[in-house]
């Protein structure tokens, strides 16, 4: 970790606690591990996952209170689940208190729990590190960390299945920028369905998702 990384990692040390610091930690490393695979920078991978749980400690009410201020809330869900507005809000503070002006490097923390159409290699690659950095313990981890290292499409597509799946069988609101990723993505990769069991689908032995645990 050169200087400016340990500058990020410092400042996100300070906002979290000290298991959420060690996550960020472990999500940082998946995401340069990936990063190198794909021929993503390493140091963009470094920073977004040094600091794309930046907001994740804030109180829900602070949360809303800054989203509300800074004009970031776009969904009702967003005021009805505060806590899916810690990537927005997130990225909002590192870019107003650290100074961060890299715009890969905001949108990878702003859609990192939620997904987006529109995420390029970096958002996805933060998007799937939160998931599978070490400590994490959700049914799709192994498969994800197998996935990674060929079509990250494809592996977004299998995390992005089961957390669709995990929410509607639990009768939970589903984010409408996840069912756009989706359908965005199963479109791009030419699918019918990805819902078809077998080996490489992540979807064999019927389990039943990730919920809150993987974010």
């Amino acid at each position: 970790m050169n200087i400016v990384e340990s500058k990020y990692a410092a400042a996100a040390n300070r906002r979290m606690t000290p298991e959420r610091y060690e996550h960020t930690l472990a999500v940082a490393k998946s995401a340069m591990e990936i990063a190198g695979m794909h021929g993503v920078s390493v140091q963009d991978a470094e920073m977004a996952g040094l600091l794309h749980d930046y907001a994740r400690d804030l109180a829900a009410n602070e949360l809303l209170r800054i989203a509300e201020s800074a004009g970031l809330i776009e969904y009702e869900i967003e005021r009805r689940v505060p806590v899916l507005l810690h990537g927005p809000v997130g990225a909002w503070l590192v870019q107003s208190e650290l100074g961060v002006e890299n715009r890969s490097v905001l949108r990878a923390i702003v859609v990192h729990t939620v997904g987006a159409p529109d995420m390029d290699r970096l958002a996805k690659i933060i998007y799937l590190a939160d998931l599978i950095a070490a400590g994490r313990t959700c049914p799709i981890v192994g498969k994800l960390r197998l996935a990674v290292k060929g079509d990250l499409d494809q592996a977004l597509l299998i995390s992005l299945a089961f957390s669709i799946r995990y929410l509607l069988k639990r009768g939970k609101v589903i984010h409408p920028q996840t069912v756009a990723a989706w359908n965005y993505f199963l479109d791009e990769k030419g699918r019918g369905s990805l819902f078809v069991r077998g080996p490489g689908t992540g979807l064999e032995g019927g389990r039943s998702g990730c919920g809150q645990e993987c974010r």
